[in-house]
């Protein structure tokens, strides 16, 4: 596992100039947030690559339209769904050509009334379509959706039979007010991918190392379930001061998740 960093913890910056960024402070690791229709575009999406290339891996690709995927995704009307699975497979062709093997997916909003049984089945559709892509359409837990609480994730998994992958975003556990604990047992061993970042009592998202978030202790518990992903910081914009500390933060993540990795290889050869 090496530590990567989104594109939208640069958010206003245009997604380009911020995977330049990324790419000169050494990161080599990379989710990228697109941001308008016009990133979209093949022009944009070979600039992308061009800056990517060849000593940055692109982990994931996040959509802008995630604040649509109730409308499109969640709703009665068949037609915005077939719609919606169109414009995604955009996306997935996009994250095919930057060498993406995740999508993250938000969902439905938690007000929302469309049946969970039915959104599970859409789910799966939409699985399916990414699937053909090679790309692994990926639930995450969101403070205003469904997926904030860890129920949800439960009924997620049961109306799936487990046909399903997650990214587990701490800050968004912490916004929802849910225990960390509560989620990685809803999640379990369906953990693909991980949003990271730290708090303190005054900002409930910093960068990893400055705040009081037990690192260590949620990578053997992800380790010991069997994860491979990946872990990306995923910070807003007020939560570092300059890229430096994003590098740094990432050196530290990946110092920590190999003493994690020791530590619960050492645990497996003790037990009998």
């Amino acid at each position: 596992m090496k530590c990567g960093v989104s594109t939208a913890c640069f958010y206003p910056q245009e997604t380009a100039k911020a995977l330049e960024l990324l790419h000169q402070g050494g990161i080599s690791n990379a989710e990228i947030f697109l941001n308008t229709f016009h990133e979209m575009q093949a022009p944009y999406v070979e600039e992308l690559k061009r800056i990517a290339c060849p000593d940055m891996r692109i982990t994931s690709i996040h959509p802008f339209t995630c604040g649509l995927e109730t409308l499109l995704f969640a709703s009665e009307y068949e037609g915005r769904f077939e719609d919606g699975l169109c414009l995604y497979r955009r996306y997935f062709e996009i994250a095919r050509q930057l060498g993406a093997s995740k999508f993250v997916f938000h969902g439905c909003a938690k007000q929302s009334q469309f049946p969970v049984e039915e959104y599970c089945r859409r789910y799966r559709r939409v699985r399916k379509a990414a699937r053909e892509y090679g790309i692994d359409f990926c639930q995450e837990n969101v403070v205003r959706c469904k997926s904030g609480q860890p129920e949800f994730i439960r009924r997620m998994r049961e109306y799936t039979e487990d046909d399903i992958s997650f990214v587990l975003d701490v800050k968004q556990q912490r916004r929802a007010e849910v225990e960390l604990d509560d989620m990685l047992d809803a999640m379990g061993d369906r953990i693909v991918h991980v949003h990271l970042s730290d708090y303190t009592p005054q900002k409930d998202c910093v960068a990893p190392g400055k705040g009081l978030l037990k690192i260590d202790a949620l990578f053997r518990r992800l380790i010991r379930s069997g994860f491979q992903g990946d872990i990306v910081i995923e910070l807003y914009r007020d939560g570092f001061s300059e890229l430096e500390e994003l590098c740094s933060a990432a050196r530290l993540v990946d110092r920590i998740y190999a003493e994690s990795s020791t530590a619960v290889g050492a645990e497996k050869e003790q037990s009998p």
